[in-house]
């Protein structure tokens, strides 16, 4: 039985992932803030464990990740956006952003890959797998440039980490969504909407489950080869 970590599990795409993980058989450890409205049935939970913790305190991952069984698959999906301008950016949300975007999943990389590489070094066919979830506004940009900021950073992150890791039987991997009906999005004044309809060839959000079944892939199934590649899974042409 793989066993899956996943940041962000109780909402959004990080839910429709660990459903998608569960469904496959693995063991989901669940990571979040608030788990009122985790709803699984009684076989989803008997794979699953729920951790609460908060990843702005980047200080106290090590000591989490020592408690964990090794993690086959890490999926780093828990990010913040506030949406606040560039020019009046508080100082404590920039750090919490910072914190929960960049610096949490950087820091679970570094403290599950030592295992995940012992697996693979004491049996080639094991992969560790790692996916980071960016989005499309790393590569074009957001209008809360904090956030875009921070997916341009994982986006590289990925990418340098694959070549760390790599050689080492760890697969690190990133999917960008596009826009998306997540609780980000659900702030979103209309007329932002309408412009984001227009930009997309399939003229509509993508569900929380579009975006998991990709990130089930990478997570499960994606061959060795596919490392420090960043699929743009849900922009329906967003960038063309």
């Amino acid at each position: 039985m793989k066993t899956t970590l996943v940041t962000g599990a109780t909402r959004g795409i990080g839910y429709a992932t660990a459903k998608r993980l569960l469904a496959r058989g693995a063991h989901v450890i669940a990571l979040g803030r608030d788990f009122s409205r985790f709803d699984l049935d009684a076989a989803e939970n008997a794979r699953c464990t729920r951790l609460q913790f908060d990843l702005r305190a980047v200080e106290a991952i090590e000591t989490m990740c020592a408690n964990l069984p090794p993690i086959d698959a890490l999926v780093n999906n828990a990010a913040m956006l506030t949406a606040q301008p560039f020019e009046s950016y508080d100082v404590l949300a920039r750090r919490d952003l910072i914190a929960t975007n960049i610096e949490a999943p950087a820091e679970l990389i570094r403290c599950l890959a030592p295992k995940m590489i012992a697996r693979a070094q004491a049996d080639t066919a094991i992969k560790g797998r790692i996916v980071n979830i960016a989005s499309v506004a790393g590569f074009g940009g957001h209008p809360d440039v904090w956030y875009g900021a921070s997916k341009g950073a994982i986006l590289n992150l990925t990418k340098s980490l694959a070549k760390h890791y790599g050689p080492q039987g760890v697969m690190v991997n990133a999917v960008a969504p596009g826009p998306t009906k997540t609780a980000m999005f659900d702030q979103l004044p209309q007329s932002r909407i309408d412009e984001f309809n227009r930009l997309v060839f399939a003229r509509r959000f993508a569900e929380p489950d579009e975006i998991a079944q990709v990130i089930e892939w990478l997570a499960l199934d994606a061959p060795e080869y596919v490392n420090g590649a960043c699929l743009d899974a849900a922009s329906g042409g967003y960038l063309r």
